[in-house]
């Protein structure tokens, strides 16, 4: 006993005090759910009908013969025609100030009614049925082309269960008040609607200079297309801009095919001049040279001037062929300005070494040019469906029109 006291003297007393709450307000709950929940006996009570929904009951019965849950629908009750006449008045005078919204009177209705499916505190279905149509649309908006006093019809059909009764309603809409300004507009817009639809044999429809007192200006307006040329014109110079960025992957990748394509003849006209006595220097002089004369689009041997030109700037031959291979980002290339630099360190005959790299070159270009050969069948099929579609309909359509459906 003393442990399990000491045990209960450490508590805390706040937390002891939150959970005393929280066991009395579980116990509350649970009380509250037993007396909702407890089993109805029928000698001493009774079940009470909903005036509006269905309900469902579960009844626990005894009898000598045991014990019988049972499960059962308890319909909502139904008024007496007795009851339901009683309420009619009542219902009528609240439906109506319902329907009336802002309005004062149905004399002058100038806003919005409230055609409302139900009223509260009634049981009546509610349905309305309006005369002339077009005037009031099912939510009770009103046209916004009145220009005279107006009179309109409500039927109210209200119903419950098997009761049924209309109820009429007779009104008057009023035009809505207009300002100076927006009646003249009306005007005007009265007179073209007029004059457009009454003179429709005439070549011309006259604008007049004068409507009601009032001088007139009339002038056509055209689409103003300034906003659009110079969006236009933006985005065009931006594309401009930076069109060398947008095209710079692209630009990369036509680049390095070119030296790839380049390399095969470039490398066999190195090992020629190699073989024909010169170092490896004055070969990359003397294609530089040539290169410088001839002009022509070539990224490699543009490559190979730049190189030579760091070399006369001062750099030795291995950091500019080093410094190409980086430029060039071509396997090929790398793996040649390795070759020239080991060479260079090392001595002996290297031009079959560049024959054989080069001749290697050469069936990989032929083995991409033979792939690229194959999926351009693939490629070409997307367009060669759509011209099968385009011509498809080209056939179908005149057919079609030739058919007779009378």
């Amino acid at each position: 006993m003393g442990r399990t006291h000491s045990k209960f003297k450490n508590l805390d007393p706040k937390s002891l005090k939150s959970a005393l709450i929280v066991l009395g307000i579980g116990a509350l709950v649970a009380f509250v759910l037993t007396l909702k929940n407890r089993n109805v006996d029928l000698r001493a009570d009774v079940l009470e009908r909903d005036e509006e929904k269905d309900q469902n009951v579960k009844l626990k019965v005894e009898s000598i013969y045991g014990e019988e849950v049972l499960d059962l629908e308890v319909l909502s009750r139904t008024l007496s025609a007795r009851e339901i006449e009683s309420m009619k008045g009542d219902f009528i005078t609240a439906l109506k100030m319902q329907i009336l919204g802002q309005n004062e009177s149905f004399s002058s209705v100038t806003e919005p009614l409230k055609l409302a499916d139900t009223v509260e505190g009634y049981p009546f279905d509610i349905e309305y049925r309006i005369r002339p149509r077009g005037l009031i649309d099912s939510n009770g908006n009103l046209s916004g082309d009145i220009d005279e006093k107006t009179e309109f019809e409500i039927e109210i059909t209200y119903s419950l269960d098997e009761f049924e009764e209309k109820e009429t309603i007779n009104g008057i809409i009023l035009p809505a008040k207009l300002s100076e300004e927006e009646a003249f507009s009306k005007k005007i817009r009265n007179y073209l609607d007029l004059r457009n639809v009454s003179e429709r044999n005439e070549k011309t429809i006259e604008l007049p200079e004068l409507i009601d007192g009032v001088d007139v200006k009339w002038e056509k307006q055209t689409k103003n297309k300034v906003p659009t040329v110079m969006a236009l014109t933006v985005l065009c110079a931006f594309l401009v801009l930076f069109k060398d960025k947008f095209s710079a992957g692209d630009n990369e990748k036509k680049r390095k095919e070119k030296i790839i394509l380049e390399y095969p003849d470039f490398a066999v006209k190195y090992a020629l001049l190699n073989e024909a006595g010169l170092t490896h220097a004055q070969v990359v002089d003397r294609l530089a040279r040539e290169y410088k004369k001839s002009k022509k689009d070539s990224p490699l041997y543009e490559e190979i001037y730049k190189a030579n030109e760091h070399v006369r700037s001062g750099y030795s031959l291995a950091e500019a062929l080093n410094g190409m291979a980086k430029e060039c980002k071509v396997r090929e290339i790398s793996f040649f300005a390795g070759m020239i630099n080991r060479n260079i360190k090392k001595g002996g005959k290297i031009s079959d070494d560049i024959r054989k790299a080069a001749g290697e070159s050469t069936s990989e270009r032929r083995e991409k040019i033979k792939k690229k050969a194959e999926t351009a069948g693939t490629k070409l099929l997307l367009p060669m469906v759509l011209l099968l579609l385009i011509v498809f309909v080209l056939i179908m359509i005149p057919a079609f029109e030739s058919f007779s459906f009378g």
